[in-house]
């Protein structure tokens, strides 16, 4: 059986966050508020992502389904995506010029992406 994110594959977005927020929304059933930023202006990225526990979010260790996660490029996150646990886990993220792509743990260092952490929102609770 396929996985539900394959049917997120190849999509469109404006930017990673409205992506994240479509599926937190129509696969979780999470409304989580659009970020007051301009998301081609990286310091108001940065400060956005940084304010994450502000709106609740968790920083835990081991990721499950749906979790958000947060990468860098360089060395300031600018990046969010949703860990998918597949037969290959890993984040399921909206990239520029590409659409939506799942991308393997191992596989987001080649494509320039470090992960600084992930994170849940309490309204996920112990779903997987």
């Amino acid at each position: 059986m396929k996985h539900w994110a394959a049917n997120y594959v190849g999509a469109e977005a404006s930017d990673c966050w409205a992506f994240a927020r479509q599926v937190w929304a129509e696969r979780f059933g999470l409304q989580v508020p659009s970020m007051p930023y301009d998301p081609n202006d990286p310091r108001l990225v940065r400060r956005a992502f940084g304010e994450a526990p502000q709106h609740g979010w968790e920083r835990v260790e081991a990721p499950r389904e749906g979790d958000a996660v947060l990468m860098t490029k360089g060395i300031r996150p600018c990046h969010i995506g949703i860990w998918i646990e597949a037969e290959s886990r890993g984040c399921l993220h909206w990239v520029e010029r590409t659409g939506v792509v799942f991308t393997t743990r191992a596989m987001l260092r080649d494509l320039g992406y470090g992960v600084c952490g992930y994170w849940r929102h309490p309204a996920l609770g112990g779903r997987a």
